[in-house]
């Protein structure tokens, strides 16, 4: 999925079928529209961004500003356009984003992190390619291998699941986020935690 890192169990919780899972995902799509739909914005790139559920959920509020979604694997960049004709996809590595200083308003980067050998290189591509605002989203530990514990996924791992190489807490992610943008807000969404940052 990303360069500079460790592939994982891949789970498409958005389209899970269980009520609990459902549940925590629409949380989790409120949260990050809440977080987005009073932005003074009209651009906005994602890094990492898959078969492309994070643009469609953004779209649902801001269907005004331009879209554009970055992956490194060329299949999820096709899946996602077959999809999504109206958004603009590419491939693309975080480490190496092929953007200029500041092209967009908005940088987006969910459940990126937490796969990434040394997120510092993505961190400062992040707040590169940004004019304002950034959005990150991880998962938070040690929850999130308390949970996977307590379904019975991955215990001879103690519920660390597969190409998580990162395990932040609130606290952790924060502190990283604030080595390279001016001021944040975290916003807690069971079991994940979003960090809204601004570049000034």
């Amino acid at each position: 999925m990303y360069n500079n890192v460790k592939a994982g169990h891949y789970f498409n919780k958005h389209e899970s079928t269980n009520l609990f899972i459902r549940m925590v995902v629409n949380k989790y799509r409120k949260t990050l529209q809440r977080l987005i739909v009073n932005l003074p914005i009209s651009s906005a790139l994602e890094v990492g961004s898959g078969e492309g559920y994070i643009l469609y959920y953004i779209q649902e509020v801001r269907p005004d500003i331009l879209l554009i979604g970055s992956d490194i694997s060329e299949e999820m960049v096709c899946l996602a356009r077959n999809r999504h004709r109206e958004i603009i996809w590419c491939v693309a590595k975080a480490e190496n984003l092929p953007f200029l200083d500041g092209s967009f308003d908005l940088v987006i980067a969910c459940e990126v992190l937490e796969h990434v050998l040394d997120p510092n290189i993505v961190l400062k591509q992040l707040r590169r390619v940004s004019k304002k605002f950034c959005i990150i989203s991880v998962p938070e530990e040690p929850l999130w291998r308390i949970l996977n514990i307590l379904r019975g996924k991955y215990l001879r791992n103690f519920g660390n699941t597969p190409g998580h190489v990162q395990h932040w807490s609130a606290s952790s992610i924060s502190r990283l986020v604030k080595e390279y943008f001016d001021n944040i807000e975290v916003v807690k969404s069971v079991p994940w935690v979003f960090v809204r940052a601004i570049k000034n």
